[in-house]
């Protein structure tokens, strides 16, 4: 049988051609006949990591990049969470694997309507963002409240502990080396970084989504009222601690708006306003989370921030200056 797709063997392989729908076209009929799924059309939203396509704006098919293990949580997960309707989903319509090179991993999702924070935030009222943060505050706490003992069969490749032990180890040396501290910040970071990663192995563990910014949460207005209709894209879930879920909340979703984090807050855990230990957490799990180095070097860009920081104190100033006051 002969090969549909060109030899993937490195992650530049995979980047080059994982966008191209034509390319992904036999597949992409293959896995769809496979499944009695007729279409026409084929768009192309964008993806970071896996080839995803959308099939007549009906269904998305994702199929998963050979150097992520994704798929082995996100069907399961998706599965459990759409026994729960406080926390919306997609619907699951086909899940599989398709041998051409190699085995491909893909899931079919049905395609969720709906806009994202980012697309309607000039059109909001104050206080329809406010009712908006509100709701996913909601969301996240039920969210959070998942059962992890039904994923306990799952493989996601890298564990937790796995996880916070490789980030522990690279975010010093990534900080230092690009120049976003200065050495005498190195000290204070490792005294915090150690201890919040103590405390947290006391914690109990969560399930996480893991990358809650602004594409992953869709809205439609409702009864006059803007409400969260679909949480997507749970490749980057975890089951571990439930800080490390803020850093794209507040640096991507709510755009560093205090007013927007607080009444995200009182509507998930009133407790973490007044919680003392909250500010040192969040600026711990904001530097230890995958995507955080590159969250911090793009915010440091973007308001001009003179580095190396000095001091842990004033890259916390930076990074979430309202907390010094929650």
């Amino acid at each position: 049988m002969s090969s549909l797709l060109p030899p993937i063997e490195s992650w530049a392989d995979w980047s080059a051609i994982f966008e191209n729908a034509r390319l992904w076209r036999p597949v992409i009929d293959a896995i769809c006949c496979s499944h009695g799924i007729s279409y026409r059309s084929i768009q192309t939203p964008p993806s970071n990591t896996n080839a995803v396509f959308l099939l007549d704006g009906r269904f998305i098919l994702k199929i998963y990049s050979p150097f992520w293990s994704e798929f082995e949580i996100e069907p399961r997960l998706i599965e459990v969470l759409e026994a729960n309707a406080a926390v919306p989903v997609p619907k699951i319509v086909a899940a599989g694997r398709y041998q051409d090179r190699v085995t491909w991993s893909y899931l079919v999702l049905e395609a969720c309507s709906g806009q994202t924070l980012d697309a309607i935030r000039s059109e909001l009222t104050r206080d329809d963002l406010l009712a908006i943060c509100a709701q996913v505050g909601l969301v996240i706490r039920a969210l959070h409240q998942t059962d992890v003992s039904q994923l306990d069969a799952i493989h996601p490749g890298e564990s937790w502990d796995d996880l916070v032990a490789r980030r522990r180890s690279e975010v010093q040396d990534e900080l230092t080396r690009t120049g976003m501290i200065g050495p005498d910040a190195v000290e204070e970071l490792t005294r915090i970084l150690d201890r919040v990663i103590a405390d947290s192995r006391r914690s109990p563990r969560t399930l996480v989504h893991g990358d809650l910014e602004s594409d992953h949460i869709l809205l439609n207005r409702l009864d006059g009222q803007w409400t969260v209709t679909s949480i997507i894209d749970f490749g980057d879930a975890k089951i571990g601690d439930r800080d490390y879920e803020w850093m794209p909340v507040w640096l991507g979703l709510f755009d560093r708006d205090i007013q927007a984090m607080r009444a995200f807050l009182n509507t998930y855990d009133p407790t973490l306003l007044t919680d003392r230990g909250f500010p040192r957490r969040v600026m711990a799990w904001t530097l230890l989370h995958d995507f955080g180095t590159d969250a911090v070097s793009g915010l440091l860009k973007r308001t001009n921030a003179p580095t190396p920081i000095q001091t842990f104190s004033g890259l916390q100033k930076i990074l979430w200056p309202a907390l010094t006051t929650l």
